[in-house]
């Protein structure tokens, strides 16, 4: 598991928009958003998928990811349908994309060169 998909559980996503949470933690976000289709008369096929599945809905809707970005999903608030992909800018956040086993080896990584650079040594 990523130390990221422990973070996509927050409250705080629910409360916040996702590029407010994400950008600080040092990555670029691309967002896509959707209304959710609940009026009939706009668009009868998409309200009945919706209404049948609304999570199958949710996954077919197009949403180009560009390259090196990592697809991180989508979701469905109270407002809009959000999808998410975003690209690490930051050691922070590519340390929080990382597959966990991968995140404790890039961490013992980072203690060793801080201690190095705390220590004077080059």
């Amino acid at each position: 598991m990523r130390l990221i998909d422990q973070l996509l559980e927050h409250p705080l996503f629910e409360e916040r928009p996702v590029d407010q949470v994400f950008e600080p933690l040092g990555f670029d976000v691309h967002l896509g958003t959707q209304d959710p289709p609940l009026d009939p008369d706009d668009d009868k096929e998409a309200f009945e998928s919706f209404a049948r599945d609304p999570d199958a809905y949710i996954q077919s809707l197009p949403f180009a990811i560009p390259e090196g970005y990592t697809d991180m999903g989508r979701r469905e608030t109270e407002d809009e349908i959000v999808m998410l992909a975003v690209k690490p800018i930051s050691s922070l956040a590519e340390l929080l994309l990382a597959q966990e086993e991968a995140a404790e080896s890039m961490a013992a990584i980072a203690r060793e060169r801080r201690r190095q650079v705390e220590g004077g040594e080059h």
